[in-house]
């Protein structure tokens, strides 16, 4: 089985991102949004405490989230890890405090591809979730805290509001 290099995959995910921004930007810029929408990632960029290490920090792939609620979103996806892997990951963000449009909460879930957690299998994970969610445009922050072989770091994932 042919298994595409990483630029084949980063160019799929940057031109589907591309494709879903730019239908989400050609709506109505008066239109007010609703509790339910649809916004899609092309991965995140992450920046880690301990520098040394030479960890990836630009972490391609594509994401969709659904938000459910004005509080609650349901995130599935896959990117390129910090440790050269890839990792496919499933969550539930629940955001119960906002102000305006910055949502703060809490993103619990499974993912894997990190052989510091359980040889790199599935893991459970507890993030706190900060977002920012405008018309078309959104930024999830989060911070990743070190444990045991794990350096922590902030990830910074950009979204773009398909509906």
């Amino acid at each position: 089985m042919h298994r595409p290099h990483w630029s084949d995959r980063s160019l799929l995910a940057l031109a589907a991102a591309m494709v879903c921004g730019a239908s989400a930007w050609a709506q109505d810029a008066t239109e007010a949004p609703s509790p339910d929408a649809l916004w899609v990632n092309v991965g995140a960029l992450t920046y880690h405490a301990n520098q040394s290490k030479g960890y990836n920090e630009n972490n391609h792939g594509l994401g969709v989230e659904y938000r459910l609620r004005p509080d609650t979103s349901v995130m599935v996806g896959t990117f390129y890890n910090s440790v050269r892997r890839d990792t496919h990951y499933a969550a539930v963000n629940w955001q119960p405090i906002a102000l305006g449009d910055w949502k703060l909460g809490m993103a619990v879930g499974v993912m894997n591809g990190y052989p510091a957690m359980k040889n790199g299998d599935y893991f459970v994970a507890a993030l706190p979730m900060v977002s920012y969610e405008g018309q078309r445009f959104g930024v999830n922050l989060s911070l990743i805290p070190s444990v045991a072989q794990i350096d922590g770091a902030l990830v910074v994932q950009v979204k773009f509001r398909l509906f």
